[in-house]
């Protein structure tokens, strides 16, 4: 799924995306499924009547971010 997802947003082939592809781009990638899940989240709560605070989702977030930080600094 993640090779065809990341070969549709960046029109390549998922041969492309292996070859080129950088652990950035799984960074981005896990970033962004996490935030579409976020919306899809928040979208279907809405429709149940419920609302989610949108600190709730920032500890999450913030980790990833500073995971990311101290593995780019590690290298």
């Amino acid at each position: 799924m993640m090779l065809d997802t990341l070969g549709e947003r960046y029109g390549k082939l998922p041969s492309e995306v292996l070859e080129f592809g950088s652990t950035f781009d799984l960074w981005v990638f896990d970033v962004a499924m996490g935030y579409r899940n976020l919306l899809d989240k928040r979208s279907k709560d809405k429709s149940e009547g419920r609302t989610m605070n949108s600190q709730e989702a920032s500890p999450e977030l913030i980790k990833k971010l500073e995971q990311y930080r101290v593995s780019k600094n590690n290298n």
